[in-house]
């Protein structure tokens, strides 16, 4: 290979590798975004099976019990 050659190769290696940060970044939030609605879908009262045994469908359930305590409650 000539050095143009390479730098060439370098050049799309390098873009490669940001599109594929890009994509990763696209789909941690794609799946953020998923868990979120499961969660959303499961306290409306239709959880699916998936639904239910989010960790962010737990977490709400968990704050919602602890928001009807009296003790947890924020008062102003």
């Amino acid at each position: 290979f000539g050095t143009e050659e390479v730098a060439k190769l370098q050049k799309h290696l390098a873009l490669l590798r940001q599109e594929y940060v890009k994509m990763q970044q696209k789909l941690a939030d794609t799946e953020r975004r998923c868990a979120v609605l499961a969660a959303q879908t499961s306290s409306q009262g239709s959880p699916g099976p998936a639904a239910a045994d989010t960790f962010i469908s737990r977490l709400l359930e968990i704050v919602a019990s602890l928001y009807k305590q009296e003790q947890y409650r924020y008062s102003t």
